[in-house]
């Protein structure tokens, strides 16, 4: 069985890709190094690393390792900071993942208020769609997450957020000076037009659109809305996008219409595991993030 030394000296050979960067980190002399990575792929009976002059690359194995032992280390440092700060929670790193939009705008928000509350708490923010965040949050390297799709609820506890309505994001040079003036666009007036989408919607706007009698007109699908408004800002097309994805990119050249009639809205929770023990430092968080989904809409 590897040991936890064994681990963090292997990490550091592959993150570093030279032995010799690798002991400097490590404060340990190369030639133990050394020893020490081929008796840990004879014990394995499998090589873990390339030997190049300059560089080391990982074999399929090592890859394997380096991710398995990324999550045991950071599950065991995550163990001990819980348990030096299970009794008050004041205290420590708590880990949130996010979906892209949602970590620019909602997040923001609780987080200030929280750190207000809590200044000697810090965050540990892993960012991605929302099909990794569940993945983050399945192999305990987060303890909230927020998603913006269905999830299984006989697995995971949550706090619905509030609605959000897509918009569409339209250079300003196909808009003439009195569309420019309006705050909404109709949906029925985005037929023919090339629109850019997040694929995760691609089912529901197309629902909607056929309500509307018309088939929606895909230029660009993209797993990613940061793209899509990059195009929209070029002028390839209209992006459609979640309300919290305004102001992502600086842009003066894009216009951000709600879509009305009807409008589309996406739903949007903070999520967490049903059966699994949190810390008190994300007990706290999910009580305040609680309290602020029950006020006014303009809190988050």
């Amino acid at each position: 069985m590897m040991s936890i030394r064994e681990m963090q000296y292997f990490l550091a050979v592959a993150q570093e890709g030279n032995i010799t960067t690798a002991a400097q980190r490590l404060n340990i002399a190369q030639p133990p190094l050394s020893r020490q990575m081929k008796q840990l792929e004879e014990s394995l009976g499998t090589r873990l690393f390339i030997r190049g002059h300059r560089r080391i690359q990982l074999t399929e194995a090592g890859c394997l390792l380096r991710n398995r032992a990324e999550q045991l280390l950071k599950l065991m440092d995550n163990t001990e900071k819980e348990i030096k700060a299970i009794e008050t929670g004041t205290h420590g790193t708590l880990s949130i993942g996010t979906a892209s939009s949602s970590g620019t705008t909602i997040l923001p928000k609780v987080a200030r208020i929280f750190h207000t509350h809590y200044p000697n708490l810090n965050f540990e923010l892993w960012e991605g769609e929302s099909i990794r965040i569940i993945e983050l949050l399945n192999g305990g390297l987060i303890e909230i997450g927020l998603v913006r799709f269905s999830f299984d609820t006989d697995t995971y506890e949550s706090i619905q957020l509030p609605k959000e309505p897509l918009v569409a994001a339209i250079h300003q040079n196909r808009l003439d000076p009195s569309e420019m003036q309006q705050d909404c666009i109709l949906l029925s007036q985005l037929a023919d037009k090339p629109l850019m989408i997040h694929r995760k919607y691609e089912a529901m706007i197309t629902a909607h659109c056929q309500q509307a009698n018309f088939n929606p007109q895909f230029l660009c699908k993209s797993d990613d809305i940061m793209p899509i408004l990059a195009w929209a800002d070029a002028d390839v097309g209209i992006a459609v996008v979640p309300r919290a994805a305004i102001g992502l990119i600086p842009s003066t050249n894009l216009v951000f219409k709600t879509i009305v009639d009807p409008v589309i809205e996406i739903s949007a929770a903070v999520i967490w595991m049903r059966n699994r023990q949190l810390s008190a430092a994300a007990r706290h968080f999910l009580t305040l993030f609680t309290t602020l989904s029950q006020s006014p809409p303009s809190v988050l």
